[in-house]
Protein backbone atom coordinates (compact mmCIF):
# COMPACT_ATOMS: atom_id res chain seq x y z
CA UNK A 1 0.00 0.00 0.00
CA UNK A 2 3.03 2.25 0.37
CA UNK A 3 4.68 1.32 -2.93
CA UNK A 4 3.82 4.59 -4.72
CA UNK A 5 5.02 6.69 -1.79
CA UNK A 6 8.27 4.76 -1.55
CA UNK A 7 8.81 5.11 -5.31
CA UNK A 8 8.34 8.90 -5.01
CA UNK A 9 10.94 9.00 -2.28
CA UNK A 10 13.40 6.90 -4.29
CA UNK A 11 12.99 9.21 -7.31
CA UNK A 12 13.87 12.10 -5.02
CA UNK A 13 17.03 10.25 -3.93
CA UNK A 14 18.03 9.63 -7.54
CA UNK A 15 17.60 13.31 -8.41
CA UNK A 16 19.69 14.15 -5.36
CA UNK A 17 22.55 12.03 -6.69
CA UNK A 18 22.31 9.22 -4.12
CA UNK A 19 24.28 6.07 -4.87
CA UNK A 20 22.49 3.00 -6.23
CA UNK A 21 23.44 1.07 -3.11
CA UNK A 22 21.93 3.79 -0.88
CA UNK A 23 18.71 3.80 -2.88
CA UNK A 24 18.45 0.01 -2.69
CA UNK A 25 18.99 0.00 1.09
CA UNK A 26 16.43 2.80 1.57
CA UNK A 27 13.85 0.87 -0.47
CA UNK A 28 14.45 -2.35 1.45
CA UNK A 29 14.27 -0.61 4.83
CA UNK A 30 11.06 1.26 4.02
CA UNK A 31 9.38 -1.90 2.75
CA UNK A 32 10.46 -3.68 5.93
CA UNK A 33 9.07 -0.81 8.02
CA UNK A 34 5.77 -0.85 6.12
CA UNK A 35 5.31 -4.58 6.81
CA UNK A 36 6.17 -4.14 10.49
CA UNK A 37 3.80 -1.18 11.09
CA UNK A 38 0.84 -2.73 9.23
CA UNK A 39 -0.53 0.76 8.65
CA UNK A 40 0.28 3.28 5.91
CA UNK A 41 3.67 4.92 6.49
CA UNK A 42 2.14 8.39 6.48
CA UNK A 43 -0.21 7.44 9.31
CA UNK A 44 2.53 6.30 11.70
CA UNK A 45 2.74 8.08 15.06
CA UNK A 46 5.86 8.62 17.19
CA UNK A 47 4.58 5.81 19.44
CA UNK A 48 4.33 3.47 16.42
CA UNK A 49 7.93 4.17 15.47
CA UNK A 50 9.07 3.72 19.07
CA UNK A 51 7.43 0.29 19.17
CA UNK A 52 9.00 -0.60 15.82
CA UNK A 53 12.48 0.34 17.04
CA UNK A 54 11.98 -1.50 20.36
CA UNK A 55 11.02 -4.63 18.46
CA UNK A 56 14.18 -4.80 16.35
CA UNK A 57 16.23 -7.89 17.16
CA UNK A 58 19.28 -7.14 15.01
CA UNK A 59 22.66 -5.89 16.21
CA UNK A 60 23.12 -2.31 17.44
CA UNK A 61 24.91 -1.29 14.24
CA UNK A 62 21.96 -2.48 12.13
CA UNK A 63 19.49 -0.68 14.43
CA UNK A 64 21.46 2.50 13.86
CA UNK A 65 21.34 1.95 10.09
CA UNK A 66 17.60 1.19 10.03
CA UNK A 67 16.85 4.20 12.22
CA UNK A 68 18.86 6.48 9.95
CA UNK A 69 16.85 5.41 6.90
CA UNK A 70 13.53 5.90 8.71
CA UNK A 71 14.48 9.32 10.04
CA UNK A 72 15.60 10.47 6.60
CA UNK A 73 12.34 9.26 5.01
CA UNK A 74 10.09 11.07 7.48
CA UNK A 75 12.18 14.24 7.27
CA UNK A 76 11.58 14.19 3.50
CA UNK A 77 7.85 13.49 4.01
CA UNK A 78 7.57 16.48 6.35
CA UNK A 79 9.64 18.87 4.23
CA UNK A 80 7.66 18.02 1.06
CA UNK A 81 4.29 18.57 2.77
CA UNK A 82 3.23 14.93 2.82
CA UNK A 83 3.05 15.14 6.64
CA UNK A 84 2.38 18.14 8.80
CA UNK A 85 4.70 16.79 11.49
CA UNK A 86 7.76 14.54 11.60
CA UNK A 87 6.94 11.46 13.73
CA UNK A 88 10.58 10.34 13.64
CA UNK A 89 11.96 13.62 14.98
CA UNK A 90 12.48 12.25 18.51
CA UNK A 91 13.34 8.69 17.43
CA UNK A 92 16.66 8.05 19.21
CA UNK A 93 19.72 7.26 17.15
CA UNK A 94 21.63 4.50 18.96
CA UNK A 95 25.24 5.29 19.72
CA UNK A 96 27.67 2.45 19.07
CA UNK A 97 30.49 1.92 21.58
CA UNK A 98 33.96 2.54 20.25
CA UNK A 99 35.10 -0.52 18.41
CA UNK A 100 38.46 -2.15 18.92
CA UNK A 101 40.53 -3.44 16.01
CA UNK A 102 40.01 -7.14 15.44
CA UNK A 103 42.56 -8.46 12.93
CA UNK A 104 42.38 -12.16 12.26
CA UNK A 105 45.38 -13.91 13.90
CA UNK A 106 48.10 -14.77 11.41
CA UNK A 107 48.06 -18.49 12.19
CA UNK A 108 44.30 -18.66 11.60
CA UNK A 109 44.54 -16.69 8.36
CA UNK A 110 47.22 -19.09 7.09
CA UNK A 111 45.05 -22.07 8.08
CA UNK A 112 42.06 -20.58 6.28
CA UNK A 113 44.15 -19.93 3.19
CA UNK A 114 45.33 -23.55 3.10
CA UNK A 115 41.75 -24.83 3.46
CA UNK A 116 40.17 -22.47 0.92
CA UNK A 117 39.22 -23.25 -2.66
CA UNK A 118 40.81 -21.06 -5.40
CA UNK A 119 38.06 -18.41 -5.36
CA UNK A 120 38.05 -18.14 -1.57
CA UNK A 121 41.85 -17.82 -1.63
CA UNK A 122 41.48 -14.81 -3.92
CA UNK A 123 38.91 -13.26 -1.57
CA UNK A 124 41.15 -13.84 1.43
CA UNK A 125 44.03 -12.28 -0.49
CA UNK A 126 42.02 -9.23 -1.57
CA UNK A 127 40.75 -8.60 1.97
CA UNK A 128 43.84 -9.57 3.99
CA UNK A 129 46.58 -8.27 1.70
CA UNK A 130 44.81 -5.45 -0.18
CA UNK A 131 42.19 -4.32 2.34
CA UNK A 132 39.12 -4.60 0.10
CA UNK A 133 35.58 -4.65 1.51
CA UNK A 134 33.16 -7.42 0.55
CA UNK A 135 31.16 -5.27 -1.87
CA UNK A 136 34.40 -4.00 -3.45
CA UNK A 137 35.51 -7.58 -4.05
CA UNK A 138 32.11 -8.46 -5.52
CA UNK A 139 32.25 -5.55 -7.97
CA UNK A 140 35.61 -6.40 -9.55
CA UNK A 141 35.59 -6.95 -13.31
CA UNK A 142 37.92 -6.93 -16.32
CA UNK A 143 37.88 -3.12 -16.24
CA UNK A 144 39.29 -3.21 -12.69
CA UNK A 145 42.66 -4.63 -13.68
CA UNK A 146 45.44 -2.23 -14.68
CA UNK A 147 48.87 -3.47 -15.70
CA UNK A 148 51.11 -0.51 -14.97
CA UNK A 149 54.85 -0.21 -15.57
CA UNK A 150 55.26 -0.29 -11.79
CA UNK A 151 53.12 -3.41 -11.40
CA UNK A 152 49.49 -4.51 -11.13
CA UNK A 153 46.80 -2.11 -9.92
CA UNK A 154 43.12 -2.60 -9.10
CA UNK A 155 40.61 0.16 -9.80
CA UNK A 156 37.11 -0.06 -8.35
CA UNK A 157 34.28 1.91 -6.75
CA UNK A 158 34.67 2.15 -2.99
CA UNK A 159 32.42 3.39 -0.21
CA UNK A 160 30.56 6.58 -1.04
CA UNK A 161 30.99 5.96 -4.77
CA UNK A 162 34.61 7.11 -4.65
CA UNK A 163 37.04 5.53 -7.07
CA UNK A 164 39.91 3.67 -5.43
CA UNK A 165 43.11 2.49 -7.05
CA UNK A 166 45.42 0.22 -5.07
CA UNK A 167 48.61 -1.68 -5.94
CA UNK A 168 48.56 -5.48 -5.73
CA UNK A 169 51.45 -7.19 -3.88
CA UNK A 170 53.70 -9.16 -6.24
CA UNK A 171 52.99 -12.52 -4.62
CA UNK A 172 49.22 -12.01 -4.98
CA UNK A 173 49.28 -11.14 -8.67
CA UNK A 174 49.30 -14.73 -10.01
CA UNK A 175 46.16 -15.50 -7.96
CA UNK A 176 44.42 -12.40 -9.32
CA UNK A 177 45.14 -13.45 -12.89
CA UNK A 178 43.39 -16.79 -12.33
CA UNK A 179 40.05 -14.98 -11.89
CA UNK A 180 40.59 -12.06 -14.28
CA UNK A 181 37.99 -13.08 -16.87
CA UNK A 182 35.93 -10.80 -19.09
CA UNK A 183 33.05 -9.12 -17.30
CA UNK A 184 32.42 -9.58 -13.58
CA UNK A 185 34.92 -11.88 -11.90
CA UNK A 186 32.74 -13.42 -9.21
CA UNK A 187 29.33 -15.02 -9.65
CA UNK A 188 26.84 -17.01 -7.62
CA UNK A 189 26.19 -20.71 -8.35
CA UNK A 190 23.21 -19.62 -10.49
CA UNK A 191 25.43 -17.44 -12.67
CA UNK A 192 24.31 -14.07 -11.36
CA UNK A 193 26.91 -11.41 -10.57
CA UNK A 194 27.90 -11.64 -6.92
CA UNK A 195 27.10 -8.77 -4.56
CA UNK A 196 28.64 -7.80 -1.23
CA UNK A 197 26.12 -9.78 0.81
CA UNK A 198 26.90 -12.93 -1.16
CA UNK A 199 30.66 -12.54 -0.69
CA UNK A 200 30.23 -11.80 3.02
CA UNK A 201 27.84 -14.69 3.70
CA UNK A 202 29.87 -17.18 1.67
CA UNK A 203 33.10 -16.23 3.43
CA UNK A 204 31.45 -16.42 6.86
CA UNK A 205 30.08 -19.88 6.05
CA UNK A 206 33.56 -20.96 4.95
CA UNK A 207 35.16 -19.78 8.20
CA UNK A 208 32.46 -21.56 10.20
CA UNK A 209 33.00 -24.77 8.21
CA UNK A 210 36.62 -24.95 9.38
CA UNK A 211 35.80 -24.00 12.96
CA UNK A 212 36.99 -20.37 12.88
CA UNK A 213 34.82 -17.55 14.33
CA UNK A 214 35.69 -14.85 11.79
CA UNK A 215 34.27 -12.89 8.88
CA UNK A 216 36.05 -11.52 5.84
CA UNK A 217 36.10 -8.09 7.50
CA UNK A 218 38.56 -9.43 10.09
CA UNK A 219 40.97 -9.90 7.17
CA UNK A 220 40.55 -6.23 6.24
CA UNK A 221 41.45 -5.32 9.84
CA UNK A 222 44.50 -7.55 9.48
CA UNK A 223 45.54 -5.60 6.39
CA UNK A 224 45.22 -2.26 8.20
CA UNK A 225 47.19 -3.51 11.19
CA UNK A 226 50.02 -5.07 9.18
CA UNK A 227 50.33 -2.23 6.67
CA UNK A 228 50.62 0.35 9.45
CA UNK A 229 53.10 -1.85 11.33
CA UNK A 230 55.35 -1.89 8.27
CA UNK A 231 55.04 1.71 7.05
CA UNK A 232 54.19 3.57 10.31
CA UNK A 233 52.21 6.06 8.17
CA UNK A 234 48.55 6.34 9.21
CA UNK A 235 47.75 8.52 6.16
CA UNK A 236 49.10 5.91 3.74
CA UNK A 237 47.11 3.18 5.49
CA UNK A 238 44.05 5.43 5.47
CA UNK A 239 44.29 5.90 1.70
CA UNK A 240 44.60 2.19 1.01
CA UNK A 241 41.65 1.35 3.27
CA UNK A 242 39.55 4.05 1.59
CA UNK A 243 38.67 5.92 4.78
CA UNK A 244 37.69 9.58 4.80
CA UNK A 245 39.25 10.12 8.23
CA UNK A 246 42.36 8.82 10.02
CA UNK A 247 40.14 8.38 13.08
CA UNK A 248 38.29 5.61 11.25
CA UNK A 249 41.56 4.01 10.21
CA UNK A 250 42.64 3.94 13.85
CA UNK A 251 39.75 1.55 14.53
CA UNK A 252 41.35 -0.92 12.13
CA UNK A 253 44.92 -0.74 13.41
CA UNK A 254 45.84 -2.92 16.36
CA UNK A 255 48.85 -1.52 18.17
CA UNK A 256 51.55 -3.91 19.40
CA UNK A 257 51.81 -3.80 23.20
CA UNK A 258 55.52 -4.51 22.96
CA UNK A 259 55.92 -1.54 20.63
CA UNK A 260 53.89 0.63 22.99
CA UNK A 261 56.05 -0.38 25.96
CA UNK A 262 59.26 0.28 24.04
CA UNK A 263 58.05 3.71 22.96
CA UNK A 264 56.97 4.58 26.50
CA UNK A 265 60.35 3.56 27.92
CA UNK A 266 62.17 5.66 25.32
CA UNK A 267 59.90 8.59 26.12
CA UNK A 268 60.60 8.09 29.84
CA UNK A 269 64.31 8.66 29.30
CA UNK A 270 63.54 12.34 28.57
CA UNK A 271 62.06 12.82 32.06
CA UNK A 272 63.94 15.56 33.98
CA UNK A 273 65.55 14.40 37.23
CA UNK A 274 63.81 15.95 40.27
CA UNK A 275 66.00 18.09 42.56
CA UNK A 276 65.80 15.69 45.51
CA UNK A 277 67.01 12.84 43.25
CA UNK A 278 70.02 14.73 41.86
CA UNK A 279 71.80 14.61 45.22
CA UNK A 280 71.24 10.86 45.43
CA UNK A 281 72.65 10.39 41.94
CA UNK A 282 75.68 12.62 42.61
CA UNK A 283 76.41 10.77 45.89
CA UNK A 284 76.16 7.32 44.33
CA UNK A 285 79.44 5.72 43.22
CA UNK A 286 80.25 6.02 39.57
CA UNK A 287 80.09 2.96 37.39
CA UNK A 288 83.90 3.00 37.12
CA UNK A 289 84.16 2.88 40.92
CA UNK A 290 81.70 0.00 41.15
CA UNK A 291 83.64 -1.95 38.57
CA UNK A 292 87.08 -1.20 40.11
CA UNK A 293 88.81 -4.07 42.01
CA UNK A 294 89.10 -3.83 45.82
CA UNK A 295 92.22 -2.03 47.17
CA UNK A 296 95.28 -4.21 47.19
CA UNK A 297 94.04 -6.45 44.37
CA UNK A 298 94.93 -6.16 40.75
CA UNK A 299 92.39 -6.64 38.10
CA UNK A 300 92.82 -9.64 35.89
Amino acid sequence: MDDELIDDHLRFLRRSGARKETIKHRRDNLRRLSRALRIPLLEATPADLDRWQDGLTVCLSSIQTYTGHVRAFYRWAHETGRREDNPALQLPMPSIPKRLPHPIPEKDLKLAFRCADPIMQVWLGLAGWCGLRCFEIAGLSDSSLIDDEDGMLLRFEGKGGKERIIPVPEDLRPLIRTVAVRGRWFRTPTGRAANGNYVSATASAFFASIGLPYTLHWCRHRFGTEHYRICKDIRATQELLGHSSPATTALYVQVSQRGVNKGMNQLGKTLPVPEHRRADISDSPAESELDAPPPGRRSA
